[in-house]
């Protein structure tokens, strides 16, 4: 947390935030060295919404402001009992069956009958 910041300010210590989404709320435990990664994960945990499809909100914060997953929650200007907003849906395609998707190659298979030495391979002449 930067220096000189207002003790209501989110701390190094484990807390709990709540995120609301879809009309139901979720209470995800929070610690200011966490990145919004991080966040974004445990949220994916409660929701199934991929961190990728999140869209976190916060009053008085731009939404730009929470796009980075790098950022530390403690910089952050969160106040103590954090309560953000998500958008999201859920992918429905998150689960790939390999038998039905032609683009899936197992290249274990791949050149199981060629043998070809490394030195004699053509692309490292």
């Amino acid at each position: 947390m930067a220096a000189g910041s207002s003790s209501s300010k989110m701390g190094e210590e484990q807390e709990e935030g709540s995120i609301k989404w879809s009309g139901k709320e979720y209470t995800v435990r929070l610690c200011g060295d966490d990145t919004l990664g991080k966040l974004k994960r445990r949220i994916c945990q409660l929701t199934t919404v991929l961190p990728k499809c999140q869209k976190l909100l916060y009053p008085k914060l731009l939404p730009s402001k929470l796009a980075d997953d790098a950022v530390l929650l403690s910089s952050l200007p969160f106040k103590s009992s954090l309560k953000l907003t998500m958008i999201g849906t859920i992918e429905d395609d998150i689960i790939v069956d390999p038998v039905d998707s032609p683009d899936i190659v197992d290249d274990f298979e791949l050149g199981q009958n060629e043998a070809v030495d490394i030195k004699d391979n053509h692309l490292n002449n």
